[in-house]
C-alpha cells in the first residue's frame, strides 16, 4: 500500500502534515507512549526559523480519512484568521 501523506503550508514557518510515521520517528518525538503507539495517522506541524526546524505531533487518529477531517479543519482555519488579519 502507498503511504497516504497530505501537505499544507500554513505560513512562512509552519508546515502541517498527515503521514503515517516510523517507529523510530515516533520513539524521537514522543517522550511518553500517551499515544497509543506507532501505529495510526498522525497530525504533525513543523515550525521552520532561520536554520533551526522544530517538529510537533498534535494528534493521532485511527484512520486516514479521521486525520484528514482534522487537516482540513487546521487549514481552513489558518486561511480563515489569515484572511482576516488582511
Amino acid at each position: 500500500m502507498e503511504d497516504m501523506v497530505l501537505k499544507a503550508q500554513l505560513d512562512d514557518i509552519t508546515t502541517v502534515y498527515v503521514s503515517a510515521i516510523a517507529p523510530e520517528t515516533y520513539a524521537e518525538y514522543v517522550e511518553e507512549d500517551s499515544l497509543g503507539g506507532d501505529t495510526g495517522y498522525f497530525v504533525m506541524r513543523s515550525l521552520a526559523k532561520g536554520d533551526s526546524t522544530r517538529f510537533e505531533i498534535l494528534a493521532k487518529a485511527p484512520s486516514f480519512d479521521a486525520a484528514s477531517d482534522l487537516f482540513d479543519m487546521i487549514v481552513k482555519g489558518a486561511k480563515s484568521a489569515n484572511s482576516a488579519a488582511r
